[in-house]
């Protein structure tokens, strides 16, 4: 009798349990780095100065800026979630995910830096804005895709529907 049987998942362990752990940690850094941002956001006095039209260029960039790293960090920490119970199941679908999340957050940081610059050169005002969230993002994509993408190990553990 030939019966076609899947193959066991590997246990977690190496260098995939060092890289899932940096990725939680990115998360988590990201989460407690959120923390201001939304404080920002959320001052009442603020936004009420934000909404009168004699308001500043410099002031409405400032909150667009901010508003922009809000969301990414947030699609950051709710992407880690979502990755994270797919690493727990084992789920094949995680090395493609994980590959497309991190292209992801680069497409944001990149879109959100060049916003933030063009909106400085609209109204003329030299603000300096962060690099640091687009060379992170850089940095962990260039490592991670093409190890999720080539490991033998990610695609031995990663075998479970």
């Amino acid at each position: 009798m030939n019966t076609t049987s899947k193959p066991e998942p590997r246990r977690i362990s190496g260098c995939l349990l060092i890289i899932l752990i940096c990725l939680a940690a990115w998360a988590l850094s990201t989460a407690v780095a959120l923390r201001d941002p939304l404080k920002l956001m959320l001052e009442w006095e603020l936004l009420a100065v934000f909404a009168r039209p004699e308001t500043h260029g410099w002031y409405r960039t400032v909150i667009a800026m901010v508003g922009c790293d809000v969301v990414i960090g947030a699609f950051i920490v709710a992407g880690a979630g979502w990755l994270a119970l797919l690493v727990r199941r084992k789920s094949a679908r995680f090395p493609v995910q994980v590959q497309a999340w991190l292209l992801a957050i680069v497409v944001m940081r990149t879109i959100a830096y060049l916003l933030g610059d063009h909106m400085t050169h609209t109204i003329g005002i030299a603000i300096a804005i962060p690099f640091d969230g687009f060379a992170q993002a850089v940095a962990a994509a260039a490592l991670g895709i093409p190890y999720f993408r080539l490991s033998r190990r990610v695609q031995e553990t990663f075998v479970a529907a």
